[in-house]
Formats: structure tokens, C-alpha cells, sequence
């Protein structure tokens, strides 16, 4: 039997790229599938596809930076499939800009979807998970290992992620919960979503994927049935690993030389 066989996944983000792909993946593999995002069109046409695919799901519109909208999309998952054996924190924002040109605004928007909105969604489905024995899975970044130039919001909100993990999980060992973090690089990414520039307006796209919301899915699959602590996806962001420990300065001047070329 698959591991994922009448799992109970709920992915925040679920409706576009990596979320989308992995409802899909884990959907396919025998999970009924909880997805929530705040674009209306883009979650009726996720569950449309997900129902066309043959997957039990449920599609709910909530704004993981509200607790409030966290608890009512746990409750819904437990009222629609009776049990919750994974979330999957995948929402979140983006700024690209340089730190002097970001607004505070802008700021406040970023962490409270890529930081509180992961802490309020665990809060709000640990009673379930503790129940299950499930897992808790972030979506961190190679730049949350080492931020780049004109990412430090972004980047910051991953690197924190990835110590939240570390210290649940220890927390959590008890419970037998399981705690998961994966790191993808820069991947392929769907238009809608959210990246914006210092003052909150959109900003195009400009750097090259790595990677597809197809390979995350199966990282994130890998990370979740294997139980392992950390994936970091590509081996670009392998190779970012090695030199942040080998040699921070020379990893400065590559990242440095990179944003001049851009």
C-alpha cells in the first residue's frame, strides 16, 4: 500500500506552482487532499482539476496571516475527512528590492504570510496532528540558507522558518510529529503569483527556474515518507550549501558578482 493511501493532506497555497503540483502528486498516490488560497478563480480551477484527476478533496478560500481563518480551515478539513496527518506550509509572498527601498507596509504584509502565517496554520492543526502522529512540513528557500542581495525580507522569513523547525521538532519528538523542512531554489513559477517590489507593487519575474513545481512535489512526497529532517532541492542550491560552510566570503563575492550582471 502507498504511504499516502487515505492520508489527509491540508497545503496552504494550493491552488497554483508547488502547491497545486503536490495536491496533485499526493492526491494521485491515494491522499484526499484539503487545498486553501485567497485567489477565488485559481482555487475553483485547482479543484476542478483535482476532481478531474479522481482526487478527494476539499477547497477552502482563508488568509493563513488571519488565526481565525487558520482554525476555520482545520475545522473543515476535520468536518469533510475526520483526521489530519499533514500540513503542508506552503503560502507565501515574495519582495524582490533593495532594503532601503522597502516600505514598512510591505514588510508587515511579508512576514505575517511567510512567518505568523506558518506559526498561526501549526497552531491551529497540532491538536490533529499530535492525534495522527503526522507531520508539519515548511517550504523554506536555498536563499533562507543564504540570502541574496535584494531578498532580505524574503530570505530572512525562510531562514526563520527553518529555525522554528528546528526548535519544534524537538518539541514535538514526543508526540512522534514529525517536523520537515525543504529548501527548492529559484522554480518555475506560476503568473499569479505574488512578487512585489519595495513599495508593494507587482514586479515581473527575471531570474531563471531551477527547478518545476513538479520536482518540489516529489522532494516534498520524499521528505514527508522518509520522515527527514531537511531537503535542499537542485544542485545549485547544493552547491550554496557547500560554500556558505566552506567559504562565506567566497560565496559573497559570486553572489555579489551575480547582482552586478543582473
Amino acid at each position: 500500500m502507498d504511504y499516502f493511501s487515505d492520508k489527509v493532506v491540508l497545503i496552504t497555497g494550493g491552488a497554483r506552482g508547488i502547491g497545486l503540483a503536490t495536491a496533485l502528486l499526493l492526491g494521485s498516490r491515494g491522499a484526499k487532499v484539503a487545498v486553501s488560497d485567497l485567489l477565488t478563480e485559481a482555487l475553483s480551477e485547482a479543484e476542478e482539476l483535482l476532481g478531474s484527476s479522481g482526487i478527494e478533496r476539499l477547497a477552502v478560500k482563508s488568509d493563513v496571516s488571519r488565526f481565525e481563518d487558520c482554525e476555520d480551515l482545520v475545522k473543515q478539513t476535520l468536518d469533510r475527512f475526520g483526521r489530519l496527518d499533514v500540513l503542508i506550509n506552503n503560502a507565501g509572498v515574495s519582495v524582490v528590492a533593495n532594503f532601503d527601498e522597502l516600505k514598512p507596509e510591505v514588510a508587515k504584509k511579508l512576514y505575517e504570510v511567510n512567518l505568523l502565517g506558518q506559526v498561526y496554520m501549526t497552531l491551529a492543526a497540532l491538536p490533529a496532528l499530535k492525534s495522527s502522529r503526522g507531520h508539519v512540513i515548511f517550504l523554506s528557500s536555498v536563499g533562507g540558507i543564504r540570502t541574496p542581495p535584494t531578498s532580505t525580507l524574503y530570505g530572512s522569513s525562510k531562514a526563520a522558518l527553518r529555525a522554528l523547525a528546528e526548535a519544534l521538532r524537538l518539541e514535538l519528538k514526543p508526540f512522534g510529529v514529525h517536523v520537515g523542512v525543504i529548501s527548492p531554489g529559484f522554480t518555475t513559477t506560476d503568473p499569479r503569483k505574488t512578487v512585489m517590489k519595495g513599495d508593494g507593487s507587482p514586479r515581473p519575474i527575471a531570474r531563471p527556474p531551477h527547478d518545476t513545481p513538479e520536482g518540489v512535489a516529489r522532494g516534498i512526497a520524499k521528505l514527508i515518507e522518509k520522515r527527514k529532517r531537511e531537503i535542499v532541492l537542485t544542485p545549485l542550491g547544493k552547491l550554496t550549501c557547500f560554500l556558505q560552510r566552506l567559504s562565506p566570503s567566497l560565496l559573497d563575492r559570486l553572489l555579489l558578482g551575480r547582482e552586478l550582471k543582473n
